[in-house]
């Protein structure tokens, strides 16, 4: 079985999701990852699949981007190759950072690069603007040996600099604080 990495963009509409799972079943491939989202009307969905050996890229590509009307889908596709050289075998420690500052040019930037010069990974980023303000909420990967104190100082003297509010929290605290589950189970014990 040979494995790929696929995206696809287009304005939001419903059936995406169907058309493009419809074609890869069409070929035979069997979807196993998924991550799809609409940002400002568009839709952007990344995949992985496996298939079988005869099946190239190219050929993925042009079923998919077929499904939709023509010219609809921006559709992406190429073999998978597994990242161990950025994700070895290593244990992460996962984190939430939440910020909020006034919206302006560079903050992404200033965030990402202090979180990049701490070899920490962002693994999941959303971010939006309301009422001006900038909102962002990042899941991070940790690698073992880097100090999360040190971390927190790092984001400290940022948030200083740029009147950011910025919380780092272990996923484990973060979902205990925000899954309405949790406080059903809490709630449980009285």
């Amino acid at each position: 079985m040979k494995e790929f990495i696929v995206s696809v963009m287009a304005k939001d509409r419903p059936g995406i999701v169907a058309a493009v799972s419809g074609a890869v079943a069409s070929l035979g491939g069997n979807i196993t990852h998924l991550s799809q989202t609409v940002l400002r009307g568009y839709f952007t969905i990344i995949l992985s699949l496996e298939a079988s050996d005869s099946l190239d890229a190219e050929t993925l590509r042009e079923t998919i981007a077929a499904s939709g009307a023509p010219g609809e889908f921006q559709v992406g596709a190429a073999p998978f190759e597994d990242s161990v050289a950025w994700h070895p075998d290593r244990p992460q420690e996962r984190f939430v950072l939440t910020a909020r500052c006034r919206d302006r040019s560079g903050i992404i930037h200033r965030i990402s690069r202090t979180l990049a010069e701490a070899s920490i990974n962002i693994d999941d980023f959303y971010a939006y603007v309301l009422d001006g303000d900038l909102i962002m909420i990042l899941e991070l990967g940790v690698p073992p040996g880097v100090s999360v104190p040190e971390i927190q100082k790092d984001l400290q003297r940022l948030a200083e600099e740029e009147g950011i509010v910025a919380h780092l929290q272990h996923e484990d605290i973060f979902r205990a604080t925000t899954e309405l589950q949790a406080v059903l189970r809490l709630g449980d014990r009285r």
